[in-house]
């Protein structure tokens, strides 16, 4: 039995199917963000003949996530097991097994048994959730439409589906409509506007809100992260207004909000002034350098760079290049991540400076006596437990705002004279330099820190495999440009391995994992640099 609890209890909306692994994340990060307070999701088997739920409670003290499965719902529910643990996939693999055993025994002799079809549910959620969050280089989109369309039981009724935005992603929700083959109408009101979607067996055929109609309509919905969505099932319009299949807005619009995000991150606003950081740059290097980037309109890009005239404001710029947001948003993200336009915002007044606010005065010396206690003081670095806080709180938080984290694994070692070719490890004053020269070229966002014992790791937030490729060539040649202090560059070696969320992977312990990897086959291979991507 389900014992009353104190602790202030928070329902969530009720699943359409067993959670995947991306959405046990996402309500991972909702405990954690209302510690001492109880999240609860609750779901059918694909027959409807049980129901689940799912206790999530984060310790206001701290401590590990506590984990509590119910068969059934409500007062009468019995518990299955209760976990600590803040291993998401170990969670996810008890869900999957429990279910299962639960209601095997009473299947009827041939049919499809629950375990079966909890991994098929959630597990074409996650594929289809990955594979969404990645670039469209590999350009198969066949592959995308694919995932999940088949052999799904458990959403092919007509289930009222309603809840917040903001405990389930859009993207989420539009693949839930998607693999169920739904036909209605989704109506998700937020402050910004009201949307009107239309679905016919899954497949989006009319919307409009947000200021758009149609795919840009649906595209802009991905950036939504507020508002309150509802499905009412056998809906119909003879409108039709939506052009691209939906698992391919889906992926787009997940690019377009990463995007989006990094432009924001980067403070980049509509007043901000555009800038070409050269002037003599030809249209053969613009084109050049998305050389096999699908996911930018070579034409949409040389239209807004021809429209930036040093002058003019971004909200400016992009109504004279008569572009779209989907256009252009990806475009001057790549324009500016390549050094073809930087921009300024100087003219721009805060709201404080216009109200003539006084800004409350900030003891710096307090800030910078709590970041001295997790640094290394002769080499400045942060210590190998910060990185590892700081990793975690960077991973909570790009998973929650839907945008990529990368990081860097750095080693840096003396080779010895043959037969032995020793490696040891640098002295303080040669890595306080390194770490000195770093920070000149990092953003104030990245992180520098010791790894391990004689390993150094660095956090990328808001960055994907490419840019964290382009900022370790930065730092290989800040390092090698003039010799350490005290080291012979004949001997120096320098390695490092890259690893991404989402890209490489979405779990935080497999991240490192995987940077090890990329590491370990730099150093295999004597090679500077090393993706993960390019190991496996």
């Amino acid at each position: 039995m389900l014992k009353k609890t104190s602790l202030a209890s928070k329902t969530l909306q009720k699943l359409p199917a067993a959670p995947g692994l991306s959405e046990i994340h996402h309500f991972l990060s909702v405990a954690m963000e209302q510690r001492g307070r109880q999240v609860e999701i609750t779901w059918a088997t694909p027959d409807k003949m049980m129901d689940f739920s799912l206790n999530i409670h984060c310790p206001i003290k701290g401590g590990d996530t506590n984990w509590k499965l119910f068969l059934g719902t409500g007062q009468g529910a019995e518990l299955l097991w209760d976990y600590r643990s803040c291993d998401v996939l170990l969670v996810y693999n008890l869900i999957v097994s429990s279910c299962g055993e639960v209601h095997q025994s009473i299947q009827a002799e041939g049919a499809i048994t629950v375990s079966e079809s909890f991994r098929d549910a959630s597990r074409k959620r996650d594929t289809y959730f990955m594979q969404a969050s990645r670039s469209l280089g590999d350009g198969d989109m066949a592959k995308v439409s694919a995932v999940g369309l088949q052999d799904n039981s458990w959403s092919k009724g007509t289930q009222e589906m309603q809840g917040e935005l903001s405990l389930v992603p859009t993207s989420t929700l539009l693949q839930s409509i998607l693999l169920s083959k739904t036909t209605g109408k989704l109506v998700i009101s937020s402050q910004k506007d009201n949307v009107q979607i239309y679905f016919v067996e899954g497949r989006a055929v009319h919307a409009e809100g947000l200021g758009q109609s149609g795919d840009e309509c649906l595209l802009e919905l991905m950036s939504l992260r507020d508002g309150k969505y509802n499905f009412e099932p056998r809906a119909r319009t003879e409108k039709q207004n939506v052009v691209t299949d939906l698992e391919t807005l889906i992926v787009r619009g997940v690019q377009l909000t990463d995007s989006m995000t990094y432009l924001r991150h980067a403070g980049v606003a509509p007043e901000s002034i555009l800038l070409k950081a050269r002037k003599d740059t030809t249209e053969f290097e613009l084109s050049s350098s998305i050389e096999g980037n699908q996911a930018i309109n070579g034409e949409a890009m040389l239209q807004l760079y021809i429209a930036i005239d040093d002058r003019s404001m971004l909200k400016q710029v992009t109504r004279m290049a008569e572009l779209k947001k989907s256009e252009w948003v990806p475009a001057l993200c790549h324009l500016i991540e390549k050094d073809f336009v930087t921009f300024s915002n100087e003219h721009v007044k805060s709201k404080s400076e216009r109200s003539n606010l006084q800004g409350k005065q900030i003891d710096t010396s307090l800030i910078h006596s709590v970041m001295m206690t997790l640094r290394r003081p002769e080499t400045g670095m942060f210590t190998y437990p910060a990185f590892l806080y700081f990793l975690e709180q960077e991973y909570f938080r790009a998973y929650r705002s839907s945008s990529p984290l990368s990081i860097i694994l750095l080693e840096m070692r003396l080779v010895g004279a043959p037969p032995n070719f020793g490696r040891d490890p640098l002295d303080v004053g040669a890595a306080a330099e390194a770490f000195r020269r770093i920070s000149k070229i990092k953003r104030h966002i990245d992180m520098v820190c010791h790894y391990d014992t004689y390993d150094y790791g660095l956090i990328l937030p808001n960055t994907r495999t490419a840019g964290a490729n382009i900022f370790a060539r930065r730092i290989l040649k800040a390092l090698t440009s003039a010799p350490l202090p005290g080291i012979d560059n004949n001997r120096l070696s320098i390695v490092m391995g890259i690893a991404t969320v989402p890209d490489d992977c979405v779990d935080l312990a497999v991240l490192l994992s995987a940077a090890e990897a990329a590491k370990s086959q730099a150093v295999k291979t004597v090679s500077p640099i090393v993706l993960y991507q390019d190991v496996v």
